[in-house]
């Protein structure tokens, strides 16, 4: 048999106060007010189990366990292996102490609107919540992964951009093009440092008459004395 066959509304029973709702089926009145219910199309079976037939589906639960209405219910445990049972999501389950079975005392099983405040209530914790609560927890968990990502991308965005703003400043405060100091040489139009007469290393001649050549005497001219003036 394929084991989708015991998927919900195949599962445990809810435990409810008062009478079952009309979509489902009533299967014992286990102690005071308290039924155990079975979704319509159902068959109420032992260990407060819902199954497709009467057969029973008890050894595929205990491999799975799951409420029939794994939607809106959720499943608790009485003890660690033993019976499971449902309650809405809306409620939460408890072990009701001090009741008497039969002249012996026993605990019952039943789910509160609340928190319990008996003395010998004790609160359960639920084994797995419903699909249906599940999903609004994951979209609210999803949303607000979304918000804290783009947050923390704004935020290292904004980082990135502060230390790049950062060291273009630093780069501009000692590059000598673009430095205000006084003491670094000013920038003239074609970009070449201005310097005084006195901080430059070529010194050019002053330009004589362009129409005047001058030229140097041949190297083979001995220049001679000029006649001594006769002694008077």
């Amino acid at each position: 048999m394929d084991d989708s066959f015991y998927d919900p509304p195949a599962g445990y029973a809810l435990r409810k106060n008062g009478t079952c709702g009309a979509d489902q089926e009533t299967c014992g009145n286990p102690w005071l007010d308290w039924h155990n219910c079975c979704p319509k199309g159902t068959e109420c079976n032992e260990h407060n189990t819902c199954c497709p037939e009467k057969a029973g589906c008890e050894q595929w639960l205990v491999e799975d366990p799951h409420c029939a209405n794994n939607k809106t219910w959720d499943l608790y445990e009485t003890e660690p292996g033993g019976n499971f049972f449902c309650c809405l999501s809306t409620s939460s389950a408890y072990l009701a102490g001090g009741l008497e079975s039969n002249g012996s005392a026993t605990t019952g099983i039943a789910c509160a609107d609340g928190i319990p405040d008996g003395a010998k209530d004790e609160a359960l914790v639920p084994v797995a919540r419903g699909t249906a609560y599940q999903s609004s927890t994951n979209k609210g968990a999803i949303a607000g992964g979304v918000v804290g990502g783009c947050a923390g991308l704004a935020l290292i965005i904004a980082l990135v951009w502060f230390l790049m703003r950062r060291r273009r400043q630093q780069a501009r405060a000692t590059d000598p093009l673009t430095s205000s100091d006084p003491s670094t040489p000013a920038q003239d139009k074609k970009g070449v440092y201005g310097f005084e007469l006195d901080n430059n290393a070529v010194r050019p001649e002053l330009q004589g008459n362009p129409n005047t050549m001058a030229h140097e005497l041949p190297p083979d001219t001995v220049p001679q004395e000029l006649p001594a003036s006769p002694v008077r």
